[in-house]
């Protein structure tokens, strides 16, 4: 009896200390602004991911960076969940600036991530890619417009030759045939899209920013309705502007996804680097059919069932 009260002692103490280390734990999130974008997976991680979390912003301006980052720090967080690429590409410099690596970072909401080189050299950082598998969106578009066989695409090879390849590979598995164009200046879109029109039954807009500005996407709207050309693409903006099927990420997933990866992380000793970067696993389509009547495509009853919202209608 004598031995078993001191061992009930010790069990109270270490249990008491476990305890109070697991409450003090936290998640620090980094958010480039206030944006919806932003705020709606930070949300959702919260609620999904169980431990506390204190939220950091950014505010659309790298100024003061250091300073937060510093003040991150200073709170010792068990992980930083970074949401858009400011916040992406602060977190690994100041990482290795300060030398933190052993603060785990899980970024999401980054378009195009490879193009900030967040992986090279950084073992502790994982995330949760914005760009969607090309295979995922013709597949949608063979199901709303099955007449389709020739797909035109301008892109950068500065930010988007990785994709381009990959859809290249993916076209052929589904006997569509890829006509691309390559531009280094935004300018020079209107031109490499009149050179390919008269070949293809349908455009893909791919998330390069080179191209992806509100006056290209304005006129080629106008473009492809008045040749009767299909067209589609990522965000949910291009959608409501009049191009006819937006295939975008849900962002509210992207939350719950990147909560499981920061959970895998520190309650699961998982690396960052065994997760890597991940596809996003929902994905939201929106039907412009306002588009669809203008340019003569009927959409079948059974299309139209999938889209979350249909424009038009």
């Amino acid at each position: 009896m004598k031995n078993i009260i001191p061992l009930i002692v010790i069990i109270i103490l270490i249990t008491s200390r476990f305890s109070y280390s697991f409450a003090d734990n936290h998640i620090a999130i980094l958010l480039s602004s206030e944006g919806a974008a932003y705020t709606g997976p930070a949300r959702t991680f919260e609620a999904e991911v169980g431990t506390p979390v204190r939220i950091y912003n950014l505010e659309g301006d790298v100024k003061n960076a250091s300073a937060i980052m510093e003040k991150i720090y200073n709170n010792k967080p068990s992980l930083i969940y970074a949401l858009g690429a400011k916040a992406a590409y602060i977190a690994k410099i100041e990482a290795i600036k300060k030398e933190r690596s052993d603060i785990p970072i899980v970024f999401a909401m980054v378009l195009n991530w490879e193009r900030y080189d967040l992986l090279n050299g950084s073992d502790y950082i994982a995330g949760v890619s914005t760009d969607l598998d090309p295979g995922t969106q013709f597949a949608y578009l063979n199901l709303f417009a099955p007449h389709v066989k020739k797909i035109g695409v301008i892109y950068s090879k500065t930010h988007s030759a990785r994709k381009i390849e990959q859809a290249i590979n993916v076209s052929r598995l589904l006997n569509l045939e890829l006509i691309t164009e390559t531009i280094s200046h935004h300018k020079e879109f209107r031109n490499a899209f009149n050179k390919m029109q008269k070949k293809i039954d349908a455009f893909w807009i791919v998330t390069d920013p080179v191209i992806f500005t509100p006056r290209n996407m304005e006129w080629l709207k106008d473009k492809c309705i008045n040749n009767n050309i299909v067209n589609m693409g990522q965000s949910k903006n291009i959608a409501d502007l009049g191009i006819l099927l937006a295939v975008d990420i849900d962002s509210q997933d992207i939350g719950i996804q990147s909560a499981s990866i920061a959970k895998n992380i520190i309650l699961r000793n998982q690396s960052p680097k065994s997760i890597g970067v991940m596809p996003p696993l929902g994905t939201e389509l929106i039907l412009n059919l306002k588009t669809a009547n203008k340019i003569g495509l009927r959409i079948h009853a059974d299309a139209k069932n999938i889209a979350n919202k249909i424009i038009g209608e």
